[in-house]
């Protein structure tokens, strides 16, 4: 697909014939199914086995003074709920421009690498999970997220885990295609910037606290660490809030350097485990001595 100005896109791509194609493989079906799966028994249903008192796992708030520099704006909701389609919809691009097969390999690649960082982050959330205080608006889709979403998964943040996660799968996903230099460029250009976007929402629509994107991007650099480096954290971090209008300079700056702060923590921690989740546990320990536990 292309834009009015002739250059690619993956934007306007159906979602359902993904999943659809998927199914119905044989490559497909299995990384599918597993994904779904795990979204169901790692996400929703482990967030209201403790929202029910089924599970009794500790929960502490992670919110910093950072948060509140960024005003709450209910508008961006849509740009935070497109974080599924996001990952999806270039598929359906690599589906129309390389065939079916390549749509449904690439398909069963990134939900295995996804499924991957949900198993992860759950180890973290059944070690301790965490809140922020969220604004009570329940208008239009923000009834949605209320109703389904508990918010005890604050760290680390899947939604930019997600986002980074794709922005990174399909940059080396176009290269193993032998993508055109330029229409390349151009789509990961787009990718960067929709994963960037997205990332700001979650403080934006108060679903997180600065805290939890370095959480995220430690994680992918242990869970990819050839593809997400520190260098494409630092340049991922530095994009952040660079054309806001609503959030200071100044408050811009002082994010991206707690972010950087805390990843670096985190990253020369790990150094000497074998895995990422037990630095973030010990991070977690930490930060609830000060008094956040509830």
């Amino acid at each position: 697909m292309k834009r009015a100005d002739n250059r690619p896109t993956t934007r306007g791509y159906a979602i359902a014939p993904v999943f659809i194609h998927a199914f119905f493989s044989r490559e497909g079906i299995g990384p599918l199914l597993t994904y779904l799966a795990t979204v169901f028994r790692d996400f929703f249903a482990l967030q209201f086995a403790v929202k029910f008192g089924v599970k009794k796992i500790p929960v502490i708030d992670v919110d910093h003074p950072l948060d509140a520099t960024v005003p709450f704006t209910p508008h961006r909701v849509g740009v935070y709920l497109d974080f599924v389609a996001f990952w999806i919809r270039p598929l359906g691009y690599i589906r129309k421009r390389y065939g079916r097969k390549a749509g449904v390999h690439y398909t069963a690649r990134f939900l295995a690498l996804v499924d991957r960082c949900y198993r992860d982050a759950a180890q973290v959330y059944r070690f301790r999970m965490t809140t922020t205080k969220r604004p009570k608006y329940y208008k239009g889709r923000f009834r949605i997220i209320h109703m389904f979403d508990p918010h005890l998964l604050c760290v680390p943040s899947l939604h930019v885990i997600v986002v980074a996660l794709a922005y990174t799968f399909y940059r080396v996903a176009f290269e193993e295609l032998g993508m055109d230099r330029e229409e390349s460029r151009v789509l990961n250009k787009e990718l960067f910037g929709g994963a960037v976007a997205i990332t700001e929402t979650v403080l934006y629509i108060k679903q997180h606290s600065v805290n939890c994107i370095p959480a995220a991007l430690y994680a992918l650099t242990r869970v990819w660490p050839e593809e997400v480096t520190p260098i494409f954290v630092v340049d991922f971090v530095n994009a952040l809030f660079r054309e806001a209008d609503d959030v200071l300079p100044a408050d811009a700056a002082r994010i991206r350097a707690h972010i950087m702060d805390l990843y670096e923590e985190l990253f020369l921690e790990g150094c000497h485990d074998s895995d990422w989740i037990t630095p973030l546990q010990r991070w977690l320990n930490a930060y609830a001595m000060e008094g956040f536990v509830r």
